[in-house]
């Protein structure tokens, strides 16, 4: 298996981000430490083990709230690291309304999932990013993957027996920990104060899209420099992702010196 890319850089901007936001915020700790309390808050909300889950199925009249719609602005990452200083440990962060103040709304969405791994783990990166859909096993929460979004659905059933941020946020933390020995410490920010935030994270996202190798025309070269492999911007189906990082770093055409 190859070295395990990280992601401190991105780790630091989006933490700048969120420390900037000048509204209202909640820092909520998650109610578990051992192993044991892991287990009973799983029982408590109905978390099932990976790939062990029901199949969740939350229809358009069902749902109490819509995270992340196609109309609305919706942005997921997973960050990891293998320096345990930049992440703070079983905490939530929560910009803007908790999903029982929303009152039915839609609401533009950013997930973002902070990781510190072990030193030395290995594993394969599309396992770490898909755990973040918790896919059938969180009884009455929905996910649709789309490319480069995450768009919820939560039941009015799951919103009446309690899920919350802080039950979504600890979910999160107790399913890497039980699904990935080499995490050391997990913190998540959830972010529904508006499209003008979450956009905020797109630059994040294109750029950890291109480190990841998800992006096949753009590589990271030597000097922090990114370097793309088509000379004609006009077609490139890559063109929306040169523009979200524009502004942060230096594009330049291979074979070319600008």
């Amino acid at each position: 298996m190859t070295e395990l890319a990280v992601f401190d850089k991105q780790i630091r901007r989006a933490k700048a981000i969120l420390e900037g936001w000048g509204g209202a915020v909640e820092h909520l700790q998650v109610p578990f430490t051992t192993r044991e309390e892991i287990e009973s808050f799983k029982r408590r909300v109905g978390l099932a083990q990976r790939k062990e889950g029901k199949p969740t199925i939350v229809m358009a009249e069902d749902t109490a709230v819509e995270l992340g719609h196609p109309r609305d602005t919706s942005i997921n990452l997973v960050l990891w690291t293998f320096n345990p200083e930049l992440i703070e440990d079983r905490t939530i962060h929560l910009y803007g309304p908790d999903l029982d103040k929303t009152n039915g709304a839609r609401l533009p969405y950013a997930q973002i999932i902070l990781l510190a791994l072990k030193k030395g783990f290995s594993v394969d990166p599309f396992s770490l990013e898909s755990a973040q859909f918790l896919s059938n096993r969180l009884p009455g929460y929905m996910v649709r993957m789309l490319p480069g979004r995450l768009w919820v659905r939560v039941s009015r059933q799951a919103l009446l027996d309690g899920l919350n941020f802080s039950v979504l946020g600890g979910a999160l933390i107790a399913a890497y920990y039980d699904d990935f020995p080499g995490v050391e410490k997990a913190e998540v920010a959830f972010v529904t104060a508006g499209n003008d935030m979450v956009k905020e994270f797109v630059s994040i996202a294109a750029e950890t899209k291109i480190i990841a190798g998800n992006n096949k025309k753009l590589t990271l070269v030597g000097d922090g420099e990114y370097e793309c492999e088509d000379l004609n911007c006009d077609d490139c189906g890559e063109r929306e992702v040169c523009d979200d990082i524009r502004d942060i770093i230096i594009l330049r055409r291979k074979g070319k010196k600008e």
